[in-house]
C-alpha cells in the first residue's frame, strides 16, 4: 500500500503512521519503506517540523544503514542493494522507536525490495511514497491512498478540485486489447500541453497509449477534453483506493467535515480524515 500527496504538507506521513497504527491495533505485523526520504525532524528546505515515523515492534523496515537509529531498537536481518545512504539493510523493530526512512534509487531496486519485505513478513508492505515517484509500482497489486488537504489551496472547492485532477490521471486506465481501436498511438515520454492539442487538432478514433499514469502532466480542462476524445490508456495502470484528508495548512484552516465530504464527492472515492476520525 503506498500513500501519495497532492503536496508538500498534504499529510501524507500522518497517513502513513495511522495505517500503521491500525495495523497494530489489529495485531497484524506490516512491513515499511519509502520512495525518497521521510520521518525526518524538519522539512531540509524551509525547517518547518514533520511528523515523525514511529514503528511498532514486530514490525519490519527496509533502510538505508546511514538511517538506522543508534539504539537496540531495530535487529538487522540481512543487506540488500546501495543507496545514496549507504547499503539498504532490512530489519526488525524490537523496540518503539521513530526513524527515517528511505528506499533505493531506482524502479528495479525499489520493487525487489518491497518484494523482499514480503517474503519476509506475513503483513502488508506500507510505503511512504510520492506521487511523481510512484510509477516504477505500476503495473503491480499495490494499493494507492491520495493524501490531500490545506496545501493544496486554500478553500475546500480548490482542494476537493486538485484531488480529482489528480485521481483523474492517477486512474487512467490500462491497456484491453479486445477494446481499443485499430489506431494505437504509443507516447514514449510525457504527455503534455502541446502532445494533447496536437492530438485535439486531429480528433479521431483512436487509442492514445502513454507508459503509466505520472506521465500524464496535462490536467483540468484539458485533460477532460483529451479523455472525451480519444482512448486514453496505459501500459501499466495504478490502482487508486481512497483519499485522505488534511484541513490544516500554512495559508488555510479548512472545516474538516466539509473537506471530507466534498474530496469524496469530487473523486468518487472514500474519503477518511486520520486525526478528526471523519469519514466519507
Amino acid at each position: 500500500m503506498i500513500v501519495v500527496g497532492t503536496a508538500k504538507n498534504a499529510g501524507k506521513t500522518t497517513t502513513f503512521n495511522a495505517l500503521r497504527a491500525v495495523a497494530q491495533r489489529r495485531g497484524v505485523a506490516v512491513a515499511v519503506t519509502s520512495i525518497g526520504r521521510d520521518g525526518e525532524p524538519s522539512d531540509a528546505l524551509d525547517a518547518e517540523p514533520k511528523p515523525r515515523v514511529r514503528l511498532a515492534p514486530g514490525t519490519l523496515v527496509a533502510l538505508p544503514a546511514g538511517l538506522v537509529p543508534r539504539s537496540p531498537a531495530l535487529a538487522i536481518l540481512e543487506r540488500g542493494g546501495e543507496s545514496a545512504l549507504g547499503t539498504v539493510v532490512f530489519a526488525r523493530v524490537v523496540l518503539p522507536t521513530r526513524c527515517e526512512i528511505a528506499g533505493p534509487p531506482t524502479a528495479r531496486a525499489m520493487r525487489a525490495t518491497i518484494d523482499r519485505l514480503r517474503a519476509l513478513g506475513a503483513g502488508p508492505v506500507l510505503v511512504d511514497g510520492a506521487i511523481d515517484r510512484v510509477a516504477p509500482l505500476a503495473g503491480g497489486d499495490d494499493a494507492v491512498i491520495l493524501a490531500t488537504g490545506a496545501a493544496s489551496g486554500a478553500t475546500v472547492a480548490r482542494v476537493a478540485a486538485a484531488a480529482a485532477d489528480a485521481v483523474a490521471r492517477l486512474t487512467l486506465p490500462g491497456r484491453d486489447p479486445a477494446r481499443e481501436f485499430d489506431e494505437v498511438v504509443h507516447l514514449g515520454g510525457a504527455l503534455d500541453a502541446r502532445d494533447a492539442e496536437e492530438l485535439l487538432a486531429n480528433p479521431r478514433d483512436a487509442t492514445v497509449v502513454v507508459d503509466d499514469p505520472t506521465r500524464v502532466v496535462v490536467r483540468g480542462a484539458l485533460l477532460a477534453r483529451l479523455r472525451a476524445a480519444f482512448d486514453l490508456r496505459c501500459e501499466r495502470a495504478l490502482r487508486v483506493v481512497a483519499c485522505t484528508t488534511s484541513p490544516v495548512g500554512r495559508d488555510a484552516s479548512l472545516a474538516p467535515r466539509a473537506l471530507v465530504e466534498a474530496v469524496a464527492r469530487a473523486t468518487g472515492l472514500p474519503t477518511f480524515d486520520v486525526v478528526a476520525d471523519i469519514a466519507a
